[in-house]
């Protein structure tokens, strides 16, 4: 337990269940405290993967912040293979994750979600109440011609983490408001996905299809890609969280609180301590 968690310990009951839940690889903390802050400003620790490409390698986390904004660093061998960025009391919410960088060589490791947890476990140690989003927001002019689908990882990380689009996509993706459909093929990098021109605001979304059941983008020739896009199922789509925005930003709401502290608690106290500090974003 940390430090402010000693100082400041919870007084009212939380209603999450605790449940762990993977956020990336695991892995074991080899020295300092990696999860858990010492001082409010700054903390850090040397981890080893247990599982996937980068399995047996040892990382350095760092996390630093000021008042307006907090970084988390990863670095191997002294070199830095990856950083997150956040800002605090931003215009949309209190605490935005709004940039994730890995070196090419390290991407599709695990090592983004690595250092979106670390850097949200120190976010909810600083903050006593804040809103969490997930920033990824571009207006794109319907004329524009999209080739590949942007943002698949941390898009397919705010699902997991429980965030939710910003948009009524209910009430975007309906019949009367959609004025085209057009495929977005699948490159070595990224999925197919779909350009989604809107009568209204936000004009155009780009989005791509996961598997309900492990939260995997479906890939290139997958038989959904050649299936009729109707009205009934982008209904179905939606209700089972299948559509993932890639130009939108990601808030937590209500519903996605427990799935987002299942993720980044420890245990279950810990898990208590999370949710008590989190406040939703309303719906508009």
């Amino acid at each position: 337990m940390s430090i402010i968690r000693r100082l400041f310990p919870p007084t009212t009951k939380s209603a999450v269940r605790f449940q762990a839940k993977l956020l990336g690889p695991a892995y074991d903390r080899i020295d300092g405290d990696p999860d858990g802050p010492s001082a409010p400003s700054q903390a850090g620790g040397r981890i080893r993967l247990r599982e996937g490409p980068s399995a047996g390698q040892e990382f350095q986390l760092t996390f630093e912040a000021s008042d307006r904004e907090a970084h988390v660093h990863l670095r191997r061998d002294g070199e830095e293979v990856g950083h997150c960025d956040f800002e605090r009391d931003a215009p949309e919410v209190d605490v935005v994750l709004w940039y994730i960088w890995v070196t090419e060589a390290s991407r599709r490791h695990g090592l983004a979600s690595i250092m979106a947890r670390f850097g949200l476990r120190q976010m909810l140690e600083l903050h006593k109440s804040a809103s969490y989003a997930i920033r990824m927001l571009r207006l794109i002019n319907p004329s524009e011609r999209i080739t590949k689908i942007r943002n698949v990882g941390i898009a397919v990380l705010s699902r997991k983490l429980g965030l939710a689009s910003e948009y009524d996509l209910g009430s975007l993706l309906t019949e009367g408001n959609v004025q085209g459909i057009d495929l977005i093929d699948a490159d070595e990098e990224t999925p197919p996905g779909y350009r989604i021109v809107l009568k209204d605001l936000p004009y155009v979304l780009i989005v791509f299809l996961v598997d309900p059941e492990n939260g995997r983008p479906y890939p290139g020739g997958h038989r959904i890609y050649n299936s009729l896009v109707s009205p009934d199922a982008a209904r179905h789509w939606l209700a089972e969280r299948m559509i993932v925005i890639g130009n939108g930003n990601y808030v937590l709401r209500q519903d996605g609180i427990a799935e987002m502290v299942n993720h980044l608690a420890d245990d279950a106290e810990e898990a208590r301590f999370f949710a008590r500090r989190i406040r939703p974003v309303p719906r508009t």
